[in-house]
């Protein structure tokens, strides 16, 4: 009779010890493939690299460029000593020059200017008003040189990456 007790309590602890072994297995292989899912793929790295680029306001900058004078300022007055260091620039660049018109001009222009990332600052392409092409035919290329004597220029930052900003620049001419 107690062999017969001791041969149940063997088969049982034996059935037991399958059991959980099998169980083991089991979590064990269960555990080692779900973990493919937690690793970050390279295809994956770069899918989201591009997702936050596309995320990325290019028109939107979080620090305008700067000049060297501007980098004391307070950051809320940052993009307008930007604005007012190429404004007073120009005009003193202009300044200089003796224009003779036959009627009086009283225009707003819209300069375009792109501040590329690598820091140069570049005149883009733009329409004269009829009556200042007529008056004032160099003023296209008198502008361009005032902007290439600019001082070195920072450029704008996005998330702390220099980004390429496209400012445009009012011009106000008034000659009587």
């Amino acid at each position: 009779m107690l062999l017969k007790i001791l041969c149940s309590l063997a088969i049982r602890n034996c059935l037991w010890i399958m059991n959980n072994r099998n169980l083991y297995i089991g979590f064990l292989a269960f555990t080692l493939l779900s973990c493919d899912g937690f690793i970050l793929k390279k295809e994956n790295k770069d899918e989201i690299v591009k997702e936050e680029l596309s995320k990325l306001n290019r028109n939107e900058v979080e620090q305008p460029p700067l000049f060297e004078i501007c980098k004391e300022k307070p950051e809320e007055e940052l993009e307008q000593c930007f604005q007012n260091t190429i404004t007073r620039h120009i005009q003193d660049y202009l300044a200089k020059y003796i224009i003779k018109i036959k009627q009086p001009i009283n225009d707003t222009i819209w300069v375009p200017l792109l501040i590329t990332k690598d820091s140069k600052i570049i005149l883009e392409d733009f329409e004269l008003p009829s009556v200042i092409e007529i008056e004032i035919p160099n003023l296209k290329d008198s502008l361009a040189k005032g902007i290439e004597t600019l001082p070195k220029v920072e450029p704008a930052h996005t998330r702390s990456t220099p980004v390429t900003a496209r400012y445009k620049l009012p011009i106000v001419i008034r000659i009587e």
